[in-house]
């Protein structure tokens, strides 16, 4: 940031009385911050994802959803998916995870067992990569929206 000294000659010399700054985005209606939301529905089958063929699919309650980064499968985010509805949101920054770097580098997994919902699907968990869908702005806030691209069995 380039800032400027205001100046008023005062007697012997030149005196500091202020300093100037560009305006900051915001200040000129842009936004400032970045969020990362990434939301879904979690359901009780072999791959997590609704039936294709149109017949009623139970959710899986109280799985535990993680979001690992990195070849060392880092947790840095994680979220309860709520009782009635499956659905589990996960909110990130972006000044310290980048949408790219999250796209490219994070997948979800559900630390839950098959079995927790329903014990003829075995004990396999759930995982799955991401896709970006959108961007929202709410207030001075840009949302990046990612969703899962499609649970996949893992052992």
């Amino acid at each position: 940031m380039v800032m400027r000294e205001v100046v008023m000659q005062a007697g012997q010399g030149w005196k500091v009385v202020g300093l100037a700054t560009p305006l900051a985005k915001a200040q000129l209606g842009e936004t400032l911050a970045g969020l990362i939301r990434i939301e879904g529905t979690l359901f009780c089958t072999i791959n997590g994802n609704i039936s294709v063929n149109g017949t009623a699919t139970p959710v899986f309650p109280n799985a535990a959803v993680l979001l690992q980064c990195g070849s060392g499968n880092t947790v840095v985010a994680s979220s309860i998916t709520n009782n009635s509805t499956g659905r589990f949101t996960i909110l990130l920054d972006t000044s310290v995870f980048p949408v790219s770097s999250v796209l490219n580098n994070c997948r979800l997994l559900a630390n839950t067992t098959l079995a927790t919902c329903n014990v003829s699907l075995g004990t396999g968990l759930l995982s799955s990569s991401l896709q970006y869908i959108r961007n929202t702005v709410q207030g001075l806030v840009t949302i990046a929206d990612l969703l899962p691209l499609g649970f996949k069995l893992i052992t």
